[in-house]
């Protein structure tokens, strides 16, 4: 055979094997999918203090989406599966900042449910921000936790600008000229009477109070001697911006006092609670008091009845209040986490999206520019005629700003 005849057969050859589809190389260990990856979700709860009751019942809304989002992932076949690391607060700034560091440190979390409080988060903010770590906070309503382009996401409940304008309009629908407030010095407590002041037409007398009192006879006594130089009638009211231990704290001083059973009475959502009608006397004074409350209105999603079965079924009892934002707050932190991974600065970009498309157990999610809830739906409430449960009187519509009455 000629050297041409040769050459010809191998640049043949050679052409059909280029032609020919050549199988993928082999799967390396780091482009394989992980045997079994542990996301771990984080918990910035106040377990102890006087709101050591809710941050222990957000806990179990938490552990109940963890355990739900598990067994679904097993069941998907999913290398995937999640666990928690939780720490106490402390219901103080610094004890949430120390609480974040320690989840963060000691189980590498990226993402924490929590804290609670405005105050709270903001205490956790800085650390939070300089490590890339997503706080999703099921609750907290500060003005001042408004802030955009940060690693606090605050889903489910609406900031207290739309709760601020709801009390100003039942203020002035009742007819009040004059409103002295005692509120919590905090974010919380000042923010919201910021913003009912703001709001209100008539004059206001605002007197903050430490958290955690031990005591308030003090403030009380302040309260009642601005009531008395207002004028103790139909046109001055009082205005509790408390948590609930605080306001049973005002109520027993209150039974004694004269001017502040004279006057017409409002309170926030805490306050709110078949809990502060267990003693007959608080009762009596808050009913003869007029008192009225803007909290969530009472609403159902298609989420809402197997939320309520699974949670007494886990735990012997029903969830306590707003315990349902804090296992819609784990399922958006997970979901995002499925989405992007393990990673604080990927959560935070995609978060807004998942909580977006996100029907919660009361209310749709959807997050404004600072990453908070925006649809804010209120209830307003006052106590039934057997003074043992509060019912539904009103509602405030946050895209028309405006309150109505039933």
């Amino acid at each position: 055979m000629s050297r041409k005849v040769l050459s010809a057969i191998f640049v043949f050859v050679f052409a059909l094997a280029a032609c020919q589809v050549q199988p993928p190389p082999p799967q390396t260990s780091e482009s394989a999918a992980p045997m079994d990856a542990n996301y771990v979700l984080g918990v910035v709860q106040p377990f102890t203090g006087s709101l050591g009751a809710f941050g222990t019942d957000f806990q179990r809304g938490i552990e109940l989406a963890v355990e739900q989002m598990n067994a679904e992932l097993t069941a998907a076949g999913s290398p995937i599966h999640f666990t928690t690391a939780s720490a106490d607060s402390e219901n103080t700034p610094d004890g949430a900042a120390k609480a974040v560091q320690t989840v963060v440190q000691t189980s590498g979390a990226q993402v924490i449910v929590g804290p609670l409080t405005t105050g709270e988060v903001l205490g956790a903010k800085q650390f939070a921000d300089d490590n890339r770590i997503v706080l999703v906070a099921p609750a907290s309503s500060g003005p001042s936790g408004g802030i955009p382009d940060d690693y606090i996401f605050r889903v489910m409940y609406p900031p207290d600008t739309f709760a601020g304008q709801a009390f100003s309009q039942i203020a002035e629908a009742r007819g009040y000229e004059n409103v002295v407030i005692l509120h919590i010095d905090d974010p919380f407590g000042n923010g919201l009477a910021s913003v009912f002041e703001s709001n209100f037409s008539g004059k206001v007398v605002s007197l903050g109070y430490a958290p955690e009192p031990t005591d308030l006879s003090g403030e009380v006594t302040k309260v009642s001697s601005e009531i008395a130089a207002m004028g103790a009638s139909e046109t001055t009211a009082f205005f509790c911006i408390c948590f609930l231990g605080d306001g049973q704290k005002v109520l027993q001083l209150a039974l004694t006092d004269t001017n502040l059973t004279a006057v017409d009475w409002m309170g926030v959502e805490n306050l709110a609670t078949p809990d502060i009608l267990t003693d007959p006397a608080h009762a009596d004074l808050l009913t003869a008091a007029n008192f009225v409350s803007v909290s969530f209105a009472d609403s159902s999603t298609p989420n809402t009845q197997p939320f309520l079965d699974a949670f007494n079924a886990k735990y012997g009892q029903a969830p306590g209040p707003f315990t349902n934002y804090a296992y819609d707050a784990a399922n958006v932190a997970m979901l995002s986490m499925l989405a992007a991974g393990n990673n604080g600065q990927a959560v935070k970009s995609i978060l807004p999206f998942i909580a977006n498309h996100y029907i919660g157990t009361s209310v749709q999610t959807y997050l404004d520019a600072n990453g908070d809830q925006a649809v804010a739906v209120y209830g307003i409430y006052s106590i039934n005629a057997d003074k043992n449960a509060f019912e539904q009187i009103g509602r405030y519509d946050g895209a028309s700003g405006q309150v109505t009455f039933q």
